[in-house]
């Protein structure tokens, strides 16, 4: 079964709400509420049934809701009316999800007005508590309705002609808001209730160990920014490209990718500080082997430079193409595969410097990597490259096509003499 995790409280109307004393001590202020123990507890609604369904509809009728359970259920299943409904999801995201976190995280730092007089920020705290767990009922279901397959396929082969419904991209939205906003929300309301708590603004002790509030803000912080991203990530589920989705998973592997890169440069310069002296490549039959590895980690890095948002994916590409989802998905996964070879190459090289590496290994690893390249290649030369439109005679589809020809020899006669010189390797060299 899916399981996600949803944001919910208990809401008491405001009126209801007893304020503390503004006359005492603010720093010893309490703010009490009727219906529950305590103020602003979390608890999580766990366990999405079939597609999420029957769980949201039982919330989605509640009178505040302003969606009702009926109209949902008679939404039309044609291309129109479900662009319609990304639009509005797509609405909601950008102004209601991104601007009331952000507000939410403004009242919580602003500590001298919450210390001075707390009862106004804390009713608007909760106003945009309720609207946050509105809004996010009504995304889910239509979320639900867009991709109702509990888990969506991101590669099927068949799906050329769904055009910006293809599964990869629903699974990407699927997986971006059931498995990462909803938790994400759910940390800047527990993170802001802490912070509440430390300035004893409630009678409910802090469930935090940290008693530092400049920490517990920092946290915060750090929440409101991801869940930015997040909601960002989603947005481009309908209205990037499917370049632009298929690498916004790169990033971190790019890093490691370089970090790899940056590894063995320093352990061929000998002045580079390490933390053992033995970590520099000593032989010189390993140094040769270091340095031929250098064009091949260069040209990975440019490969996927070249394709990311920097560079190709910056040109006007049409939100849908041709290409199917597991084509989407190669796309995607090339990163991953490229930086694991790259890995074992370097694992080879540290293995070697202690006399214990074997070659046989490395070869395979070089010769493999070779061709986790080569499909990327194809598809973006096939499916995107002819879309880019050659305005003011600046011929950019030339530009793409000839880059590639070019990056595809050097790669190519890189990992050939790498594999030539691993080959005539052995421990007993020097």
């Amino acid at each position: 079964m899916l399981h996600t995790f949803f944001l919910y409280r208990h809401f008491v109307p405001l009126e209801e709400v007893s304020w503390p004393n503004q006359s005492g001590n603010p720093h010893q202020a309490d703010w009490n509420t009727k219906g529950i123990a305590g103020t602003m507890e979390i608890y999580l609604l766990a366990a999405l049934d079939v597609c999420g369904v029957n769980i949201i509809q039982q919330r989605l009728s509640a009178p505040t809701r302003l969606i009702s359970t009926t109209h949902l259920q008679l939404i039309p299943r044609s291309k129109e009316s479900r662009r319609s409904w990304v639009s509005w999801i797509s609405c909601n995201l950008a102004f209601c999800l991104s601007s009331k976190a952000k507000s939410t995280l403004s009242l919580a730092l602003d500590l001298p007005g919450l210390r001075d007089d707390p009862a106004p920020k804390l009713a608007l705290i909760l106003r945009i508590q309720a609207e946050l767990d509105c809004t996010l009922d009504q995304i889910t279901y239509l979320v639900a309705t867009l991709s109702p397959d509990r888990q969506p396929m991101s590669n099927r082969t068949d799906d050329n002609h769904l055009k910006e419904f293809k599964s990869y991209r629903l699974c990407r939205l699927r997986t971006n808001f059931e498995g990462i906003l909803s938790e994400q929300i759910c940390e800047i309301f527990e993170t802001a209730d802490n912070i509440i708590k430390q300035m004893e603004l409630s009678s409910a002790p802090s469930n935090s160990s940290c008693s530092d509030i400049a920490s517990l803000k920092k946290s915060l912080d750090l929440a409101v920014c991801g869940t930015s991203d997040t909601i960002q990530s989603i947005a481009d589920c309908f209205q990037a490209s499917e370049l632009a989705i298929a690498q916004d998973s790169w990033r971190d592997t790019r890093l490691e990718i370089e970090e790899q890169h940056r590894s063995i440069l320093k352990k061929l310069d000998r002045s580079t500080r390490l933390k053992r002296k033995s970590d520099h490549f000593v032989a010189q039959s390993v140094i040769q082997l270091a340095r031929l590895s250098l064009p091949i980690f260069k040209l990975s890095k440019i490969f996927f430079a070249k394709f990311s948002e920097r560079g190709l994916t910056r040109e006007r590409f049409p939100i849908h193409t041709a290409i199917s989802s597991d084509q989407i998905n190669i796309i995607a996964e090339s990163v991953d595969s490229v930086a694991e070879r790259l890995h074992e190459i370097e694992t080879f090289l540290d293995c070697a410097n202690r006399r214990n590496g074997r070659s046989d290994q490395v070869i395979t690893a070089a010769a493999i990597l070779k061709g986790k390249f080569e499909s990327p290649l194809f598809l973006v030369l096939l499916h995107f490259i002819p879309l880019i439109p050659d305005t003011e005679g600046l011929h950019r589809q030339k530009h793409y096509q000839d880059w590639c020809v070019t990056w595809n020899i050097h790669m190519a006669l890189a990992i050939h003499n790498f594999i030539l010189a691993a080959k005539s390797y052995t421990n007993a060299r020097p």
